[in-house]
């Protein structure tokens, strides 16, 4: 079976990091798992570099970081939406990539839902857009989309989260599932010859909380702030913006002045970014077979090495 090692967990856990560590010690290219990671320009925010200082080189839909190949990144045009089925048709084609050059893909990243898709396949994917539905919905305010989905389905309006109830995107394509879904068989989830091993990186809420807190400070001094105002002067709108959320939505406020002081920013980027590592933990919780580790114990990392190196080995052996 094909290997892979998968690398998991909140936002501010160090996934990046532990993923090129190990990339070096065992021959591997890394996939960015992530739904923003993908735009072009979009590189402060969405984290792309990791925490450690890095040497990079940039190359055709990917980054090289201390010699490491990290893939998916830079390879969708922000004015435009790019979906999870794009996701997965490029993600494909990488994996097998790198595996016709025997190297070992480790995925990293916080988008647990393209994960998913990318490992187990999704039967939604094989459902495609229905343009004249999207033409009117689209016209609609979020409220009365919410309204035109609870008649539909008042059990799934009641199973999203409170961020997908309020995101038009979402919303239109859960009506647009809905809507085909009676009249398509569901495609069962795609099986893959893979040996997945899932690492999973998490420590305490407060200490999460205090990671994230110096990493928006970080990216500000970086500046986070200089690479929303060059995306706005460069064509991308505000409700673009918006729809790429958390810190391009909100730095957009602070660049048209609707937050008024930076104290105010980094208050609302500690409490958004917050509320999005718990939802991510909400996710990842769900998962089958994940190994977790504490970053803030001392040995973590030789842990986690020692567990890729015995479920590596097993399968190399002579």
């Amino acid at each position: 079976m094909k290997k892979v090692i998968v690398i998991l967990g909140p936002t501010a856990a160090g996934k990046t990091d532990t993923a090129i560590d190990l990339a070096k010690k065992f021959s591997g290219e890394l996939i960015s798992c992530d739904s923003r990671q993908v735009y072009i320009g979009l590189d402060i925010g969405t984290g792309k570099l990791p925490g450690i200082e890095v040497k990079v080189k940039k190359g055709n839909g990917y980054w090289e970081m201390d010699g490491v190949k990290v893939w998916m990144l830079d390879i969708a045009d922000p004015k435009k939406r790019y979906t999870v089925f794009d996701y997965v048709k490029d993600a494909e084609k990488v994996l097998e990539d790198i595996f016709k050059r025997e190297k070992l893909p480790i995925i990293v990243g916080g988008t647990g839902f393209y994960l998913k898709a990318l490992l187990e396949g999704l039967d939604n994917l094989s459902i495609p857009s229905d343009k004249k539905l999207r033409i009117r919905l689209e016209k609609l305010s979020i409220s009365k989309l919410q309204e035109e989905l609870k008649k539909i389905s008042a059990a799934k309006f009641e199973k999203l989260n409170n961020s997908d109830r309020n995101n038009p995107r979402r919303l239109i394509r859960a009506i647009e599932l809905l809507s085909q879904k009676s009249n398509k068989k569901n495609v069962d989830a795609k099986s893959k010859d893979l040996d997945v091993l899932k690492i999973g990186l998490t420590t305490r809420r407060e200490i999460i909380g205090k990671r994230i807190k110096d990493r928006i400070l970080h990216r500000l001094d970086k500046g986070m702030i200089e690479e929303v105002a060059n995306l706005l002067k460069n064509g991308l709108s505000i409700a673009r913006l918006k729809e790429l959320g958390l810190e391009y939505s909100i730095i957009s406020d602070y660049v048209t002045g609707v937050i008024k002081n930076k104290e105010d920013l980094v208050k609302i980027l500690r409490i958004k970014i917050g509320q999005y590592a718990k939802r991510q933990m909400t996710w990842f919780k769900k998962e089958k077979d994940l190994n977790w580790f504490d970053i803030t114990e001392k040995n973590y990392y030789e842990m986690v090495e020692k567990m890729v190196a015995d479920w590596y080995n097993l399968g190399h052996a002579s």
